[in-house]
């Protein structure tokens, strides 16, 4: 298979610690890969995918995505990436208050251009897999911390992207629903191909990919 993601990382400078992480580090990940990354707090895990989820360039090196150096692209294509190629199960994608969670969900459709897809049908798929259905219509402040994850689960993966960046997807949620969640995030790798890099502290999460990446501190 071919890689879809090669990273060459001379190093990035932390923005509060002000330290150097990541240093000469390089990732080569192939199509439907399942990756794992683990390390201690402060090594730079989720800067990691941040730079992989194009939502940072502030750093020395390269980066390859889908064969295609990132600092020649334009912002729209970047930006198209995001929307549509890339899902992010981040621990700082906040829900819109104002919105209800199945508008929460859907909001990635708002932006979609091209891709064609089912997506009443994908979206009936996902909440009801992750049971979620009875909190559709309600905010994200009338659910509790779980609901509210699992709801950022389903808004990352709502699009089948061809990448999925998961940072502790699993991390508030009981052994019920951490199960739901892992097996819908494997079945995306299955069905659709998709490739997963999951950032998590769960070592027996960790060992469910393909492979496993230590992040060690740099001194």
């Amino acid at each position: 298979m071919n890689n879809v993601i090669n990273l060459n990382i001379q190093r990035k400078i932390h923005k509060k610690q002000k330290k150097a992480i990541l240093k000469n580090f390089t990732l080569e990940v192939k199509e439907q890969e399942k990756i794992a990354i683990i390390g201690e707090s402060g090594v730079g895990k989720t800067s990691l995918l941040n730079i992989l989820g194009l939502l940072d360039n502030n750093y020395e090196g390269n980066y390859e995505i889908f064969n295609l150096p990132v600092k020649n692209l334009s912002k729209d294509i970047l930006a198209n990436y995001r929307n549509q190629k890339i899902g992010f199960i981040l621990q700082d994608s906040a829900l819109i208050n104002s919105l209800t969670i199945e508008d929460n969900i859907k909001l990635p459709l708002l932006y979609a251009k091209s891709k064609k897809i089912d997506m009443t049908s994908n979206f009936h798929q996902i909440v009801e897999k992750i049971g979620i259905e009875s909190i559709l219509k309600k905010k994200p402040l009338e659910c509790s911390g779980g609901q509210r994850s699992r709801a950022v689960f389903a808004r990352g993966i709502i699009m089948n992207p061809e990448v999925i960046l998961a940072d502790e997807p699993t991390a508030s949620l009981d052994p019920t629903n951490k199960e739901h969640i892992i097996d819908l995030l494997f079945e995306m790798n299955k069905e659709f191909k998709s490739t997963i890099i999951t950032v998590t502290h769960d070592l027996d999460i960790a060992r469910r990919h393909d492979r496993i990446i230590k992040l060690e501190r740099n001194e």
